[in-house]
């Protein structure tokens, strides 16, 4: 049988923790066709899904770049299971459009060699949107959430409250922790002088 959830959240009357599982993922968890020992077949939540609108407006011009990450939440300093750890580094290498340039290097592993931006139909807007993926990350917390947490941290990095919004926002590079540089690096395509009399 699939192993016990461990997943627990406090009570915000009583202060008591409770398993935070639902219905469904206790029936996934209890089917034995779908049983993690004999079928190989993990389950878990992904804990935050991060989707930004964000438009970006530099020297030459706005552009529209949406940003997507999916973060993995452990609070009362749990760490991942050797199955989580496993499933979400392969999630994040796919999840990434990330790609070395002569300012920064490649940061982490990536499934395959994306372009810089994806472009994906937004049901939303109606059109392609160009999207730019930075992965997986891992949130670890000693309390329940910021607030009542001595320790966070950022994949194992010591971050504060205050970079954990910048994190969210996306002004923070999930993977450098340092600010995120929207400007475009290539210069306008400027057409070479005519000659004259050609």
């Amino acid at each position: 049988m699939t192993r016990a959830y461990g997943g627990l959240v406090a009570c915000p009357h009583c202060g008591r923790c409770h398993t935070a599982e639902t219905a469904l993922e206790r029936w996934i968890r209890n089917e034995r066709r779908l049983d993690s020992v004999t079928e190989g077949i993990v389950r878990f939540d992904c804990d935050i899904l991060l989707h930004r609108y964000k438009l970006c407006i530099d020297g030459k011009s706005s552009r529209d770049i949406q940003c997507l990450m999916f973060i993995e939440a452990k609070t009362h300093d749990a760490e991942p299971t050797t199955a989580q750890r496993d499933t979400l580094s392969l999630m994040s290498q796919v999840l990434r459009n990330r790609r070395r340039n002569m300012h920064r290097p490649k940061q982490g592993r990536h499934a395959t060699n994306h372009d810089p931006l994806t472009l994906a139909f937004s049901w939303c807007l109606g059109r392609d949107v160009r999207l730019k993926m930075f992965g997986g990350h891992l949130l670890q917390l000693s309390g329940d959430d910021p607030a009542t947490s001595a320790r966070l941290a950022w994949d194992r990095r010591p971050i504060t409250a205050d970079d954990l919004v910048s994190l969210l926002r996306f002004e923070l590079d999930p993977d450098s922790l340092t600010p995120i540089d929207w400007r475009r690096r290539y210069r306008t395509f400027e057409a070479p002088p005519l000659l004259a009399g050609v």
